[in-house]
């Protein structure tokens, strides 16, 4: 993993040396997970489940990335995540919803980091 790429996720709050530490002192298999966060549709899910109110999914969705961005240290996202999955766990839709711009800038953020070291 290059030094560039390190810097950006960790300025960006993700945990890159306990991650490290959770693949076994891995880094290269760190960087692999990393790289296939891009393709998991959990989040392309979400906005559309809370625009027509679809609440099951939202929580598949948010609960899914919540593991994910655990495991992989992603802090923010798994921070919003939780949340969104908590509000909706205690029906409290609404305020779930209100999350969902926090969580997609946060989301994209890591996202875009990760996909411009993919290139």
């Amino acid at each position: 993993m290059n030094e560039n790429f390190k810097t950006a996720l960790v300025e960006a709050g993700v945990d890159v040396e306990g991650s490290i530490r959770r693949f076994c002192g891995n880094e290269g298999l760190y960087e692999k997970f990393l790289m296939k966060f891009l393709a998991d549709d959990n989040f392309d899910k979400m906005e559309p489940a809370f625009r027509d109110n679809d609440f099951d999914t939202a929580l598949i969705a948010a609960n899914t990335l919540k593991g994910v961005s655990a495991n992989l240290g992603i802090n923010r996202v798994y921070e919003i995540a939780s949340e969104i999955v908590n509000l909706i766990r205690n029906e409290k839709y609404e305020d779930a919803k209100g999350l969902y711009n926090n969580f997609e800038n946060a989301y994209k953020e890591i996202y875009q980091i990760i996909e411009h070291e993919q290139r």
